[in-house]
């Protein structure tokens, strides 16, 4: 029943006089590290009258990470999809990067400009800057290079800015599938609170979502 309740949240009419929010939130941590979202699904007419009223429960196994549900008010992210690739999903089905960066930039504020607007640009703003390139002035610059693992996706957008700055950017080491270790979850998907009217499902603007193996759906 999952497609009915994405095909139903993806609808004109439920944009314009629907809403849902979460009433209840279980977990179970464990082998299968099993999840229960409770949504209330409410629908108005147009004098914000409730004129029905669904009760949902979405479960998710082998849940990784959710975001945003707490939110009172998922408006206008309201149309919810399942992606298969996305940078959110990066980590868990694209190669990991062991690299090296040898020299400091001339200019550090520049560099790292041009690194944010290179993830914003390649990675939506789904990815923080500084979960790769952190403590600069403090290890980095006085090092004189650094070390960093990153998603194979984001090598070429840094070798970029770093050939910009004269920088060498060597990749040491490519850790393939089941090397990842807990990172390796090829069957993780992304189910997204979306709406792309408003901004495309790859480009964040605090769009709620939860990433997890499965997803099952069904009214109560």
């Amino acid at each position: 029943m999952l497609e009915e309740l994405i095909k139903r949240t993806n609808t004109t009419e439920f944009y314009q006089n629907g809403h849902f929010h979460l009433t209840e939130l279980k977990g179970q941590i464990g082998h299968f590290k099993t999840m229960e979202f409770n949504f209330i699904v409410e629908e108005r007419d147009d004098y914000g009258k409730i004129t029905d009223v669904e009760h949902w429960r979405l479960i998710t196994h082998n849940t990784i990470k959710f975001s945003g549900i707490f939110s009172e008010q998922y408006l206008p992210y309201i149309k919810l999809k399942v992606l298969t690739e996305h940078p959110l999903l990066w980590t868990f089905n694209k190669n990991e990067l062991e690299c090296e960066l040898n020299g400091f930039p001339t200019n550090a504020s520049e560099f790292i400009g041009d690194l944010f607007f290179a993830y914003e640009k390649h990675a939506g703003n789904w990815l923080p800057l500084n979960e790769n390139f952190y403590n600069i002035k403090e290890y980095y610059k006085k090092a004189g290079k650094m070390n960093l693992g990153i998603s194979e996706p984001l090598a070429e957008p840094i070798r970029a800015v770093c050939e910009k700055h004269g920088i060498e950017f060597n990749v040491e080491n490519v850790i393939k599938d089941f090397d990842k270790g807990y990172a390796y979850r090829p069957n993780a998907k992304l189910l997204i609170f979306g709406n792309e009217d408003v901004s495309p499902n790859d480009f964040s603007l605090g769009q709620p979502y939860i990433i997890a193996d499965e997803f099952i759906a069904n009214r109560k």
